[in-house]
Order: structure tokens, then C-alpha cells, then sequence
């Protein structure tokens, strides 16, 4: 499932300023539980911030840095120590400026408006990874720097963990902010709930897909998700409800194919919900859930010839949907498969309507010959198409054989020609 949530932007700023500690410290209770954390809006520098702060505009909310380059005039008025930070910084941005982060952490790995950047360079690639680990770096350089806040760093390097599927790392830092009451709250609960449901604490993750309002952006996912815990927790009627619900938003062959699966509709309405999805999904191209869709027909599909054959007596060979899948599905396109099999059900479900007794027998016969005889041709074409594969490969590897064979033959020849040179040479001239 693919997880669309905007949730590295946390519209909340920090104060990490020492002399407004206990202002700072007493915002992290106001207004929130006793003991729970609540982010202020002050956007304080600190008074012994370190001299290159001055050549940056910070946005503290969403770590930025962005660079203020200083005029001739004022780099001339520059002296001592911070003209040569003023250099190096300048030197760092030119590298920068060209995406040559490389040469730009080179030149002074501890400078953090490096990894401030290319921190925020990675997520517009959507490299989570290297974000990842600026964010780390960031952490480590800022305890020292101390120009950022740190409870804001942690909440963004906890969201890069769950981005890049490291469930544990994400709820070391995550879950203490579970009730910050911020802004980007609803993002946060997404996110637990995905993580504890890959983590298959099903509970847990009911507990935090249930928070999200109905107008979040990110109610619908939460819905798959909630689905999911209450599929995995046997709770199907729960679990209807939310796949009603998502059909009503998205009425795509996945959900209906969810529907399906857990309502309490009897097989003839569940296979009209299949056969849209079968129908969505061909239009789509959508071959994983069009792979769902024939296997929940099938299923239904062929109760009705269980039933059929049951009420037969003497000896009757059952077309069976599930023998002949499983000879040639390796080896066929889904659009194909699915063809045959919707073809398959319509010729057993004629003789179902037609016949009975000994005449059905007759015609489950005829069925069963036919799709025999589909299955051995199948199986020959793809024999000879596999045979012919392996003689072109054959073919290829001689060609190649054949030229390293006249490649190191005509090196040796040169080898000799030019060792025969000299004394041809020494022998004209002695002579």
C-alpha cells in the first residue's frame, strides 16, 4: 500500500534557546496532558550561536538553511576569524550550488548548514534514505551547534525510520509525541498505526487508525489499513464496514474485491462485485487485482460444479478449474488466464443449465476433453518457444566463443609478428 502522506512538514516551531529554557520548558506542558509535550511557536536564535549563523536565514519548523551571500563591499569589512568562516562558507555554498555535496561535507563534515541541505536536496529526490541519515548527522552536529530544536529533528528523523520500513527506530522517537496536540498530529497517527500493523500489533493499530477524522486527507488510507487490522483479527464485520466505506470513496477493484471478501451478500451478489472488479481491473491493466478478482470467481465458480457433480451418481470426471490453473498459469499472461477461465465457467455452467443425469455426465466429458486439448497446446507452444529460446542462446554463446577464440589467436599472431621483427632486422643488417 502505498503510503501518500505529507509528513515532513510539521507546521510547528521550537525555541532552543538557553537563556529561555524554563519558558521553553514550561511550553512543553501547557496546554496538554501532564507529562506530554506541546510545541511552542517562538523562533528564537540563540545569543552564542555559532558566527555562521549569521550568513543564513534558519526556518526552524522545517530545517532549512538558506544562504545569504554578502556584497563586496561588506565581504571587504569582514576581519579576522569570521572572514575566514565567511570564506569557507562561501567556498562550502559554491559546491553546494553545483550539488556537489560530496566535495561540500569534505570540506568540513561538522558544518551544519551542509546537512541542512542536503538533507532537504534528498527528500526532493524522495531519497529517504540519504535523508535518513543527514537527519542523524543533523542531530549530532545541533547538540553541539545547538540552533535547532531537538524534539522536532527527532520527530522528523522517527518519520524517516518509518519511511524507510525501520518500524523499531520509528517508534523509539514517535511515540512520545503521540500526544503533543500539534499541528501534524493526524500525519503522526497514520503512521503508528501503519507501523504497528507491519509490526502485526493489530490492536495497537486499530487504536490509532480510529483516531483519524473523516476529513483528514488521510482518512482513506487509514480505512486500508483498518481493514487490514480487522481482517487479521477475524473481526469481518468490522472489517465490511470499512470496505463499504471505501468503495463508497474509491470505488476501485481493490476495495470491491475487499467487499467481497467480508460481507454477508450471498455468492450471486458477491460475484457481481467480483466481475466489476474483474471488469476495472482489465480496463486498468490492473493485473494483481485482476489476479484477485479470478480467484475469488473461482471459487464461487466452482462450488456450483461441486454441487452439480454431487448430485450425480456412477463415476464422473469434475472439471476442475484449480488442476487446470495450476498446469498453465505459469506460463500464460494474465489477460489470457483470465479469459480461458471466464470461458472454462460459461461452457461448465451451459452444461449445468442444459443437462442432468448421464447427459451432463456426457457434457462434463466434452468440457474436460476440450480444455485438455487447449492445455496440451499451450504446453507445445511453449516447449518450442523455450526450445527455440535455448537455441538462439546456444547460438550466441558460439558466436561469442567463436570471436574470444579469433581475438586471442590474432593477439598471439601480433605477439609473434612483433617478436620476429628485431632479429629479422639484426639478421639483414649482419648479413
Amino acid at each position: 500500500m502505498k503510503k501518500v502522506i505529507g509528513i515532513l512538514t510539521v507546521a510547528v516551531v521550537l525555541s532552543q534557546v538557553q537563556a529561555f529554557a524554563d519558558i521553553y520548558n514550561t511550553a512543553l506542558t501547557s496546554g496538554s496532558a501532564a507529562g506530554s509535550y506541546s510545541f511552542s511557536n517562538q523562533n528564537f536564535m540563540p545569543a552564542n550561536a555559532p558566527a555562521y549563523t549569521r550568513f543564513y536565514d534558519f526556518d526552524l519548523t522545517n530545517i532549512t538553511a538558506n544562504f545569504k551571500p554578502l556584497s563586496e563591499r561588506e565581504e571587504k569589512n569582514l576581519s579576522g576569524t569570521i572572514k575566514e568562516i565567511y570564506k569557507k562558507t562561501k567556498k562550502i555554498q559554491k559546491y553546494i550550488s553545483e550539488n556537489n555535496y560530496e566535495k561540500a561535507i569534505k570540506e568540513d563534515n561538522d558544518f551544519l548548514p551542509t546537512h541542512i541541505q542536503y538533507y532537504n536536496y534528498s527528500l526532493n529526490k524522495d531519497n529517504y534514505r540519504s535523508a535518513m541519515n543527514e537527519i542523524i548527522s543533523i542531530k549530532r552536529i545541533n547538540s553541539m551547534d545547538k540552533i535547532l530544536n531537538d524534539d522536532i529533528i527527532s520527530y522528523k528523523l522517527g518519520m524517516l525510520y518509518y519511511l524507510n520500513n525501520n518500524y523499531q527506530g520509528a517508534l523509539t522517537y514517535l511515540t512520545r509525541y503521540e500526544n503533543t496536540h500539534n499541528p501534524s498530529e493526524e500525519n503522526l497517527w497514520f503512521a503508528l498505526s501503519d507501523i504497528y500493523f507491519n509490526l502485526n500489533n493489530y490492536e495497537q493499530s486499530v487504536n490509532y487508525a480510529k483516531r483519524i477524522p473523516s476529513t483528514s486527507i488521510n482518512y482513506t488510507p487509514s480505512l486500508e489499513i483498518l481493514f487490514n487490522d480487522y481482517y487479521n483479527l477475524k473481526n469481518i464485520e468490522e472489517a465490511a464496514k470499512c470496505a463499504k466505506e471505501l468503495v463508497r470513496r474509491n470505488p476501485n477493484a481493490h476495495n470491491y474485491i475487499r467487499l467481497a471478501a467480508t460481507d454477508n451478500s450471498d455468492d450471486n451478489q458477491k460475484l457481481q462485485m467480483l466481475n466489476h472488479a474483474r471488469t476495472l481491473s482489465l480496463d486498468n491493466q490492473d493485473y494483481t487485482n485482476l489476479m484477485r478478482a479470478d480467484a475469488g470467481i473461482a471459487r464461487i465458480e466452482q462450488k456450483k460444479i461441486d454441487a452439480a457433480v454431487a448430485n450425480l451418481s456412477g463415476f464422473v470426471e469434475k472439471p476442475d478449474w484449480e488442476k487446470i490453473s495450476a498446469q498453465v498459469s505459469a506460463i500464460t499472461e494474465p489477460i489470457e488466464l483470465s479469459k480461458r477461465q471466464q470461458n472454462f465457467f460459461q461452457a461448465a455452467n451451459n452444461c449445468i443449465q442444459k443437462y442432468s443425469n448421464q447427459d451432463l455426465v456426457k457434457c462434463f466429458e466434452y468440457v474436460n476433453k476440450e480444455e485438455a486439448s487447449i492445455t496440451n497446446n499451450r504446453l507445445n507452444e511453449y516447449r518450442k518457444e523455450y526450445e527455440a529460446k535455448m537455441q538462439e542462446e546456444e547460438l550466441l554463446l558460439r558466436q561469442r566463443e567463436f570471436l574470444e577464440r579469433t581475438y586471442y589467436n590474432r593477439l598471439y599472431m601480433d605477439e609473434f609478428f612483433y617478436m620476429r621483427q628485431p632479429y629479422q632486422y639484426f639478421y639483414r643488417n649482419m648479413w
